[in-house]
């Protein structure tokens, strides 16, 4: 019995980084908005990588290296924003479903620390699979703008 089998390649890209250097990753790993971030339309193509443990995040520009910003994983960090995702974004980011989406905010790494914080109501949504991104405003204005990441609640452990 012959059994044949497909081998697949994984193109490797080096993402030149603010905080770690070159990073050399799977192309997979990579984002592209669908919409670019305003303020930054000449870049599409980020990776989110941590150096740590956690919620916190960092998302590198792929065309920039001077271009980074650190996010937070609100869902990681106990925070339970209750998102109403439009159907509309959802399938803008090739996702079939909000639980196949990854949510992210943009941290404000403010010089003090208590005051650094993040906008909950624009959170970054990532397609789990089509690793498609959108930045969107949502209309709940009973998220916050500004929330100040010194007001997490530390997780409990199970």
């Amino acid at each position: 019995m012959l059994t044949m089998t497909k081998e697949t390649r994984v193109a490797k890209v080096t993402v030149n980084t603010l905080l770690k250097g070159a990073l050399e990753v799977d192309e997979q790993q990579l984002i592209t908005f669908a919409v670019p971030l305003l303020g930054f339309e000449h870049l599409k193509r980020f990776l989110i990588y941590q150096t740590k443990p956690g919620a916190l995040y960092w998302m590198q520009a792929v065309e920039d290296a001077k271009v980074g910003f650190c996010l937070l994983a609100p869902f990681q960090a106990g925070l339970d924003p209750d998102l109403e995702i439009a159907g509309e974004d959802v399938a803008d980011i090739g996702a079939a479903s909000a639980a196949d989406i990854e949510v992210y905010t943009v941290v404000v790494l403010d010089p003090v620390p208590s005051e650094r914080r993040t906008n909950l109501r624009a959170p970054i949504l990532v397609g789990r699979a089509s690793r498609i991104a959108k930045q969107v405003v949502l209309a709940d204005h009973r998220l916050p703008i500004k929330f100040f990441l010194r007001d997490l609640k530390p997780m409990e452990k199970t």
